[in-house]
């Protein structure tokens, strides 16, 4: 009985393994998916979508050019604001392709010029809970 129990728990972690082995490439193709329509969306000046790829939660963390701006009600204001209720002009053109790195399960960096994000994967699909960015002057 012994025997049967080792074998089981060896074939139960071995096809765990397997069915994990992906993750990586999934979560690279999730993000850069997101990334892609976050990008989309910054360039319609559609804030509501755009900020919606960020966590709904206070603890939500940008920083842009020093200046720390802290939860989701707070980013959605400052990017109202930034680009005068979707009124702005501003075209972003990405400088080369993103360089995104699963950290973690559930956990991806990517870093994209001048721009750095942390996206953690939730119930509702992967969320940015921190980024910087920083624009040359």
């Amino acid at each position: 009985m012994k025997t049967i129990g080792i074998v089981v728990t060896v074939a139960a972690l071995t096809i765990s393994a397997c069915a994990t082995t992906n993750f990586p490439d999934t979560a690279r193709m999730e993000v850069a998916t997101s990334l892609a329509n976050m990008g989309a969306a910054a360039n319609a000046h559609d804030v509501d979508r755009h900020v919606g790829f960020y966590a709904h939660e206070a603890s939500t963390l940008l920083i842009f050019n020093g200046e720390a701006i802290t939860g989701w009600d707070a980013i959605r204001a400052k990017q109202t604001e930034w680009w005068n209720d979707g009124k702005t002009d501003v075209v972003y053109t990405p400088q080369g392709k993103p360089d995104i790195r699963v950290l973690a399960p559930g956990l991806v960096v990517t870093t994209i010029f001048m721009k750095s994000a942390l996206w953690q994967k939730r119930p509702d699909g992967w969320k940015v809970i921190y980024s910087h960015e920083s624009t040359t002057h």
